[in-house]
């Protein structure tokens, strides 16, 4: 009789696990979404002033920005662009959408502020895109951008001090919300969905601020959100690989600048906010494995780059 009860006990006990494990999965969008909307510190309306600097840096930017429908994405994106790229030479790619919105908002963009638009009928993917934009590209440096990110009032000068402080450096990156590398933000991480744009150039402006003096840290690769490389370089290397599927092409990039001595760095006094899993969600499905046959059989183990986010 003892024994039964102890049994039943158990098998309650583990029946109330499975259903709090259940209900926690259940309401964690909400939560996070109550918790995004009293996130301390972040205002929800407002403006915030760009530094002169961060305009001026701006100016020296080709930003490259490959689209493939999730207009709810692409306009945040271009939204952000307009406020606080006001100098970049911005270059749009639609490789492909079939959305009447995303068509809308491009043309709107490309009549409005006279941004180049490259129109593909059928997607080309991420990759080649980008090399269509580059080629258009006149500024000493490129962007190549992902299209569900949020530029903040805080991404551009720190590439552009990084360029200037070391002829070595080839490759920079931005701190994040997500990424494949060491630049993701542990604080963002999990708001990056629930946050407005209010809300995320408030976080950038206290995580830039905390973070204004924080060295150049070097890593084996940039995550392709916010893709920064000197356009001599990349035209002296020939861009991506063009054997290589449309997945990791910025990883084998840095692995070829980084055999040959150049330096690839993460500026960690940078913000740009990447939802991720968005742009081209459905164009990398199944391409990853490929993609990493592909690099380990031309570079070898020892060059592939270490991922511990």
């Amino acid at each position: 009789m003892i024994l039964m009860y102890l049994f039943s006990g158990v098998v309650l006990n583990n029946q109330l696990q499975m259903k709090r494990k259940y209900i926690s999965e259940s309401i964690k969008k909400q939560y996070l979404l109550i918790s995004a909307r009293l996130s301390i510190g972040l205002a929800r309306s407002g403006t915030f002033e760009q530094p002169i600097e961060e305009v001026g840096a701006s100016g020296d930017m080709s930003v490259i920005v490959p689209i493939l429908d999730s207009p709810e994405f692409v306009i945040r994106c271009l939204r952000s662009l307009e406020m606080y790229a006001t100098r970049a030479e911005v270059i749009l790619i639609d490789d492909g959408s079939v959305m009447r919105e995303t068509l809308d908002i491009l043309d709107d963009f490309h009549n409005r502020k006279n941004w180049p638009l490259i129109r593909n009928e059928k997607s080309v993917g991420h990759s080649r895109a980008c090399e269509a934009g580059a080629r258009l590209a006149t500024r000493p440096y490129l962007c190549f951008l992902n299209s569900d990110t949020v530029v903040t009032p805080w991404s551009w000068s720190a590439a552009k001090q990084a360029f200037e402080s070391d002829p070595k450096i080839a490759v920079t990156g931005p701190s994040s919300s997500w990424a494949i590398t060491r630049q993701v933000v542990a604080k963002a991480k999990d708001y990056r969905h629930y946050w407005n744009d209010c809300q995320i150039f408030a976080f950038a402006q206290k995580y830039v601020n905390e973070h204004k003096d924080s060295e150049l840290v070097d890593l084996t690769e940039i995550s392709g959100l916010a893709f920064f490389i000197r356009r001599d370089v990349w035209e002296t290397f020939g861009g991506f690989d063009e054997n290589l599927p449309d997945y990791g092409n910025e990883s084998e990039l840095c692995i070829r600048l980084l055999k040959s001595g150049w330096r690839v760095v993460w500026t960690q006094n940078s913000y740009i906010h990447h939802f991720g899993n968005v742009s081209y969600a459905e164009e990398k499905k199944n391409k990853s494995f490929s993609a990493r046959t592909y690099i380990l059989k031309k570079h070898g183990y020892r060059h592939y780059p270490s991922r511990k986010v």
